[in-house]
């Protein structure tokens, strides 16, 4: 017996045919890959209609299922495990005018696990693969190495904007300075 690959569209369609699909649908298939896809599933259908197989999907214990769900991690919980095993860096982020100082604090769950809450005052916050990590503003604080490279982003990105709008910023046509052409 030929693979499904061999056939050609016409072949293909008699099978589609044989497999209880209408002459008139099976005749609009235009592509072989279209075509393979429906033999291939109408095949799968059958066997199981058949008896020869008990389901296309997995059955899977109920003890498996929790074990599978004790292991499974989320996102989440993932991040938060590589963020805290990272190397720590001391950080700075300047408080606004009217703002005060961040405190957050540490706290363990049920589970042993480390959380963040905030207390009060102004914070910084980053979120990472649905992990939220608070940076209080005002005070030193040591954070993970990638929560730093985010801040350290974030800042220079602030520092950057507008700079193309200054009065002292170089005109790219002329290459002199936008203040004295004006």
């Amino acid at each position: 017996m030929k693979k499904l690959e061999e056939l050609t569209l016409k072949e293909l369609q008699q099978k589609l045919i044989e497999l209880g699909m209408s002459e008139e649908d099976a005749n609009a298939f235009r592509t072989k890959a279209a075509a393979i896809a429906t033999v291939s599933t109408l095949e799968s259908k059958k066997e199981v209609d058949d008896g020869k197989v008990a389901s296309l999907e997995d059955k899977t214990s109920p003890a498996e299922d929790r074990e599978v769900n004790k292991n499974w991690k989320n996102k989440a919980e993932k991040m938060r495990d590589r963020l805290l095993s990272q190397r720590k860096v001391s950080i700075l982020i300047p408080l606004e005018p009217t703002e005060r100082a961040g405190v957050v604090e540490w706290r363990k769950d049920k589970d042993g696990n480390d959380f963040q809450v905030h207390v009060s005052g102004a914070v910084e916050s980053v979120q990472l693969n649905g992990y939220k990590y608070f940076i209080p503003k005002g005070v030193y604080t040591e954070v993970p190495q990638q929560i730093a490279e985010i801040i350290s982003k974030s800042q220079k990105q602030t520092l950057e904007a507008g700079s193309n709008m200054l009065l002292d910023r170089i005109d790219p046509n002329t290459g002199r300075p936008l203040k004295e052409i004006l």
